[in-house]
């Protein structure tokens, strides 16, 4: 399940823009574009937030909507090697978000099942007294 759709997309950019930025002509976006691009920007959720969270998410969370589409966009804008300012900046942060929740910066706000990462060994084989004998 697609973290955004083209609604969503449509919901930040007029359908000529993204129609723009996903054929060569014509004046309706291209469905399989746009599903190319957010399957880029949700796998790039996944791998930062996997670390920390049992990926993908289900349901979906309102602030991993918003940063599918800001990935998203960015991914189709970069297909034509214009990407605006502001799509680059909402671009970088959202990375640095994604990086900050990774590293245990920050959190995303009422998302359960946190996995929790435990490291076991075996016993040590040599210490001090161990090796006193060297």
């Amino acid at each position: 399940m697609a973290y955004s759709t083209l609604e969503d997309l449509l919901a930040m950019i007029t359908a000529s823009e993204l129609a723009e930025l996903t054929t060569e002509s014509g004046d309706d976006p291209d469905p399989e574009v746009v599903s190319q691009a957010i399957t880029k920007a949700d796998a790039e959720i996944d791998a930062y937030l996997g670390i920390v969270y049992e990926v993908p998410f289900s349901p979906v969370p309102l602030l991993i909507k918003s940063l599918s589409v800001d990935l998203a966009l960015y991914h189709l804008y970069s297909r034509r090697s214009v990407a605006p300012a502001v799509r680059r900046q909402r671009y970088e942060a959202a990375l640095a978000f994604l990086k900050g929740v990774a590293s245990g910066q920050a959190v995303l706000p009422g998302v359960g099942g946190i996995l929790v990462t435990q490291i076991s060994s075996a016993d040590r084989r040599f210490s001090r007294e161990t090796l006193e004998d060297w």
